[in-house]
């Protein structure tokens, strides 16, 4: 049984109405699902929605006003089931898990908490980075105090806390949690169209009509690794490479480099206009100072394409393998991994293979580790 907030079918009236957020609602819903047994908030949802912007609500403000209503709602959800088993493995997302991981808690169920990100130890990490280099703005708002708090319950009443990269459970020990609490199963990825990956083709030498062409994919902000990622082509200005930047910008880029010619903004776009993003690069750079997992690289090694990461995110990356492991976040480090590529591009074309030919996790084991988790 899944107790979701938004959820519908193709054939609902809902998933034909106009607006944004209604439209989102068609993004919710998959075939392999459409037998599940599915107990879906959306009208209440709706409803919320329309009075949170009513009362504009916004920032953490509304993203805790929507968890509250969530574990409210869903708890009110299991309550009025008529037929639950005594035996029952409870499966929340950190954040939104409290109050239903308390309920699970008096019912004697076996509980498990999907943590989303590296915790506390992420939001330091982003003050830290804008402490240190002020010229790229200031840090974004953290959360209150009550949201870790909050956090601190969750953690504490999980019997099991699933994390998506051994730096996610790193960082989470940092706060305190238990290790043996903790367990790493990567993020699954299936390709909808079901192709089988391509490599890339890479030209005997990079030069200015057909240069080495990097792809950064995400939030392009400090703690993504974007500002060393920029500095990183001011030291290889008048090399023949280029970079594009995919995503919403957090960053504001110092007039020294704004203007460079090799780097291109585009700026956020949607989801379904990434992939030929991924077909027209050479390598997606993933310089993150913290990430949970990073889903850029699964979709990049998806469409057959190496990756250069940091060690602070899921390890997609086998190093020389299917791409390079940065050994720090600097742009001098990234500048010398990018010099090493112009000098030989049948590296790119190895990496690409690799990359093409192992596959991601599917749902299928992912759903497999979690009944074997609650096994145990």
């Amino acid at each position: 049984m899944m107790v979701t907030d938004a959820w519908t079918r193709p054939d609902n009236v809902l998933a034909h109405l106009p607006g944004d957020l209604l439209r989102r609602l068609t993004e919710r819903y998959h075939p392999d699902l459409d037998s599940a047994d599915v107990r879906d908030l959306t009208l209440s949802l709706i409803k919320q929605e329309l009075d949170w912007r009513f009362r504009r609500r916004a920032d953490w403000d509304l993203l805790m006003a929507r968890n509250e209503w969530f574990q409210s709602a869903a708890v009110m959800a299991l309550e009025r089931e008529p037929q639950l088993p005594e035996r029952v493995a409870l499966f929340a997302h950190s954040y939104s898990a409290l109050e239903i991981l308390r309920f699970a808690k008096s019912r004697g169920w076996t509980t498990v908490l999907g943590q989303i990100d590296p915790g506390e130890e992420h939001f330091k990490i982003v003050r830290r980075l804008a402490d240190a280099e002020p010229k790229y703005g200031p840090a974004p708002v953290g959360p209150p105090i009550e949201y870790f708090e909050r956090w601190r319950e969750e953690c504490a009443l999980a019997d099991h806390i699933v994390v998506n990269s051994a730096w996610s459970r790193e960082a989470v020990m940092r706060a305190g949690v238990a290790g043996d609490k903790l367990q790493v199963l990567p993020l699954a990825y299936e390709d909808a169209d079901q192709q089988a990956a391509q490599p890339h083709t890479y030209p005997e030498r990079f030069s200015n009509e057909r240069p080495l062409r990097l792809l950064f994919v995400g939030s392009v902000s400090v703690i993504k690794g974007a500002a060393q990622l920029v500095e990183a082509m001011a030291l290889l200005r008048g090399r023949p490479v280029t970079l594009t930047l995919v995503g919403a910008s957090g960053l504001e880029v110092p007039a020294a480099w704004a203007n460079l010619a090799s780097v291109s903004l585009v700026g956020a776009v949607h989801r379904s206009a990434i992939a030929q993003y991924y077909a027209s690069s050479d390598v997606l750079m993933f310089p993150s100072h913290s990430d949970g997992f990073g889903m850029a690289q699964i979709e990049a090694r998806a469409a057959g394409l190496p990756i250069v990461a940091s060690p602070f995110c899921g390890r997609v990356v086998e190093d020389g393998v299917n791409g390079i492991v940065l050994p720090e976040v600097t742009a001098p480090a990234i500048a010398t991994v990018v010099r090493e590529l112009l000098r030989d591009p049948s590296r790119l074309a190895a990496f690409s293979y690799q990359a093409a030919t192992v596959s991601a996790p599917g749902l299928a084991q992912l759903g497999a580790a979690l009944v074997r988790l609650v096994r145990t």
